[in-house]
């Protein structure tokens, strides 16, 4: 029987999950369930210069109050049709569960992004290296993220998509980050292009950080719904 490019990309999808969560079942890691709703706009400003925002809030605590508001401007100098330099900044804060203590988090960020379509399907890579300030902690916590991201055309409108984000600290700060595998995070969802150059997909997030011994390890379960607005598609 011949297998069809949906159930390829399903299977994908199932082995990857297993191979990068073998531990998310384990007993000493905590599990709360979330909601994250992100809006990106990329518009062009002149010639190959764009701007770049996204707002992030997410619903956390078994989706009973916000957890986490990021805010992030930027500029992306497009070189050619597949290929955009970013560079900007954000403002993360982050809102306890057990009080009410807000901790704030100021970071500059680049990031490369690549991306090529091959008939039905599309593939992004992203590399992005950050500089965090975090509230509480002295000097600066170095963190580069890889994310690879495919999208499969079932016609013109829907596509399936998944996606893999490896994030790793790339020094250690005391009382804060330490060097090493941070987190990672796997979507899986559907996708539709709603109006011209905009899209909006919805799917299931893991979240597995990596704590210190101190703290049991995190697995974050959340429904995402994502827009974007002037990306390409």
């Amino acid at each position: 029987m011949k297998v069809t490019a949906a159930r390829w990309f399903l299977t994908f999808v199932l082995l990857l999950t297993c191979a990068l969560f073998p531990n998310a079942a384990r007993a000493d890691v905590e599990h709360d369930m979330q909601l994250w709703t992100p809006i990106t706009l990329d518009e062009p400003i002149r010639g190959k210069l764009r701007g770049y925002f996204e707002v992030v809030p997410r619903i956390g605590y078994d989706v009973s109050h916000i957890s986490q508001l990021l805010v992030r401007p930027g500029m992306e100098w497009r070189q050619t049709e597949n290929l955009g330099f970013f560079a900007g900044y954000l403002w993360q804060t982050n809102y306890s569960n057990e009080n009410s203590q807000v901790v704030h988090e100021n970071r500059i960020w680049q990031q490369i992004l690549y991306h090529k379509k091959m008939k039905r399907v599309s593939m992004y890579n992203r590399l992005r290296q950050e500089q965090r300030f975090l509230g509480g902690v002295n000097g600066c916590s170095n963190r580069m993220r890889y994310m690879l991201k495919f999208n499969y055309n079932l016609n013109k409108r829907f596509y399936l998509t998944t996606q893999d984000e490896l994030f790793i600290n790339l020094n250690s700060l005391e009382g804060g980050p330490q060097g090493g595998i941070d987190q990672n995070r796997y979507f899986v969802g559907v996708g539709i292009k709603t109006i011209k150059r905009s899209r909006v997909e919805v799917g299931y997030q893991l979240q597995y950080v990596n704590r210190t011994d101190e703290f049991d390890d995190q697995a974050n379960h959340a429904i995402v719904i994502q827009t974007f607005v002037g990306l390409r598609d």
